[in-house]
């Protein structure tokens, strides 16, 4: 569990299975978290990805909840993502939803961003952390660089939502760079 002042990021339980079907089938949650809506999913699909997450089985994925401590209820949900082609984890992607819309604009992300690159530098001593998103999603971009995440790349055309294409951007954080500021402050 990694704690912060207002949340708590906490391992998926099969209990949050309901925010997170009623998250997963909201077009404007999903279009942010993913940079396109996602067709709607059921309950029995979400059921059997969490299912392999609760027993163990995807080891290239730390998921966890975030949960509002002052009330106690799951209001979003990240994870850190690792690249396995070099046999040792160096490098994640980094990735959170605040699936509460009432919950948006109140400083969660920044917590959980801070929280989510404390584990993933301090803790698993990763080297690199990314970030993907997509051009018009101002809000991320606006978080991933008040962390000082830089960018590093931009796929054209490279998501289609709204009857219309949309850029994704990449943007990565060294662990040298995220030391300097935390160093620094």
């Amino acid at each position: 569990m990694l704690t912060g002042k207002h949340i708590l990021l906490r391992a998926p339980e099969r209990e949050d299975l309901k925010s997170l079907h009623k998250w997963q089938n909201d077009e404007e949650v999903m279009m942010l978290a993913r940079s396109q809506p996602d067709h709607v999913k059921s309950m029995v699909a979400l059921e059997a990805e969490m299912e392999k997450g609760l027993k163990g089985e995807d080891p290239e994925v730390r998921r966890y909840m975030i949960e509002e401590k002052s009330s106690g209820k799951p209001v979003g949900w990240c994870s850190i993502r690792f690249h396995t082609w070099a046999g040792k984890y160096h490098n994640a992607d980094l990735g959170l939803c605040i699936g509460e819309k009432d919950k948006w604009r109140k400083g969660y992300g920044t917590e959980v961003t801070h929280l989510l690159l404390r584990e993933s530098f301090e803790q698993l001593n990763l080297h690199k952390a990314g970030w993907w998103t997509f051009a018009e999603n101002k809000a991320s971009l606006a978080l991933a660089k008040k962390f000082g995440f830089k960018e590093e790349g931009r796929l054209r055309d490279q998501n289609f939502f709204n009857n219309q294409f949309h850029d994704s951007i990449i943007l990565g954080l060294l662990k040298s760079e995220y030391d300097k500021r935390l160093h620094s402050k």
